[in-house]
């Protein structure tokens, strides 16, 4: 078969391990963006840098949607980037490649513009992409999403049996155990530092759709901490526990949890608003900030929050474990909380429908209205809740629809292109491939 790969930075070199052992029975082709991470291996259409002539000049040759994506571009939303007739030019020559190569499967993030468009002219071409990456618990472990998706496609089919899968429940619950995504990255000052001229080489080389100019970067990052100082000056440590208390967990942004997964909730300054105005007398709404908050702390938030009684922002130096008994009620857009909450059975309401929303005890908020509605079943002490066994039914579902291996990228994790997790990888994208045919 013939298989696609797309290029993503240092996630690259990752799929470029798996790639490898996946050439002996099949054929590897990448589309790549990003000149500087061009795999050695495979048959790769490199996309040229445009020149202005040409994004000046180039038109929309396919139907699709192109607002969408540019509604979720991190360079355009957070990088100040203007034109987007760049959008126009991938997607012509990522069509010219997939056109010519006719791919049986193509794999690859949800995240940059990039992958985005590909994901869509897939749709267009009928090719199936996937989106390997992990599905937060149980660790170790990773699904296959549906194009840009959080349909999980196929899976395993392994259980667990109860004791294990009961130990897995206590060890969340009691948050002795992190998603692979949260662990810290064993990153070393020169490592980063190397990092920093390599992507500021490919910047100036030409690849300015993906990586921000370092000058729009700097003064980004001095906002941002401007911005987390700000916060710290008004922010709570603690919960009012005389009150109900309603807790939304911040997305770091630019992220595609919130920017592609989550798109029609992506203004966190708009959602949060909404939640508020939500609120049922003597509730209170807890913002809690990303842990690792990026740019996502705008100034609108701030003054808004600062102008009520009965929204608190929590300190970034608050960690989940100090507040979670006090939190009545957990509203958030995509987050792994939800499931943290589904396995302690703490009332968790979602406002993008996934299957997490399978567990009775994770309700989904078609809008702001049903969410008030969702408010009330805390005051009337009538949220639903799970036993046991419904807990250890919900784990195995997630089990079943995920596979064994660590998906990252050797830059923060180097045990990740290990001979064991690049084994499980490639079983994993074996049993899909024969699957299909």
């Amino acid at each position: 078969m013939k298989l696609l790969l797309i290029e993503n930075r240092y996630k690259t070199h990752l799929l470029e391990a798996v790639a490898q052992a996946l050439s002996l029975k099949h054929d590897i082709y990448w589309i790549v963006q990003n000149h500087s991470f061009k795999p050695e291996n495979g048959h790769s259409c490199v996309v040229p840098y445009p020149s202005k002539s040409e994004l000046k000049a180039v038109k929309p040759n396919y139907k699709i949607d192109y607002d969408k994506i540019i509604e979720s571009d991190r360079q355009i939303n957070f990088f100040k980037k203007q034109d987007s007739n760049y959008f126009y030019y991938y997607a012509n020559q990522i069509a010219d490649c997939l056109l010519s190569v006719k791919p049986d499967f193509v794999f690859g993030e949800a995240t940059a513009f990039h992958e985005l468009l590909t994901i869509e002219l897939c749709k267009e071409f009928n090719i199936q992409y996937l989106n390997p990456t992990t599905c937060r618990y149980p660790t170790g472990r990773f699904s296959f999403y549906n194009y840009e998706s959080l349909e999980p496609f196929r899976g395993s089919n392994e259980v667990l049996d109860k004791v294990s899968a009961m130990e897995i429940i206590t060890s969340i619950n009691d948050r002795s155990i992190k998603p692979d995504y949260m662990k810290k990255s064993t990153l070393t000052k020169e490592r980063i530092l190397k990092d920093k001229l390599k992507i500021i080489k490919s910047y100036y080389s030409g690849e300015r759709f993906n990586t921000p100019s370092p000058m729009v970067k700097w003064k980004l990052e001095r906002q941002k901490e401007e911005s987390i100082k700000r916060w710290y000056t008004f922010a709570t440590d603690t919960i009012d526990s005389s009150k109900t208390a309603i807790l939304f967990p911040m997305h770091m942004q630019p992220e595609s949890n919130i920017d592609v997964w989550g798109r029609p909730y992506r203004d966190q300054f708009n959602t949060i608003k909404n939640i508020h105005q939500s609120l049922l007398k003597d509730q209170v709404l807890y913002v809690k900030p990303n842990p690792k908050s990026k740019y996502e702390l705008s100034d609108t938030l701030i003054n808004y929050i600062q102008n009520y009684d009965n929204i608190k922002a929590i300190k970034h130096d608050v960690t989940m474990n100090q507040i979670f008994d006090d939190i009545d009620l957990v509203t958030t857009i995509t987050g792994t909380i939800a499931i943290e909450c589904i396995l302690t059975n703490k009332p968790v309401v979602t406002l993008v429908e996934t299957i997490n929303n399978k567990a009775k005890n994770c309700l989904f908020a078609d809008d702001f209205e049903e969410l008030k509605t969702h408010f009330k079943l805390i005051e009337a002490k009538s949220f639903p809740t799970i036993s046991d066994d419904e807990k250890i039914d919900f784990l195995n579902m997630l089990n079943k629809l995920s596979f064994k291996g660590v998906i990252t990228d050797p830059h923060n994790n180097p045990n990740c292109v290990s001979e064991e997790n690049i084994g499980n990888i490639k079983k994993a994208f074996e049993s899909v491939i024969d699957d299909s045919i």
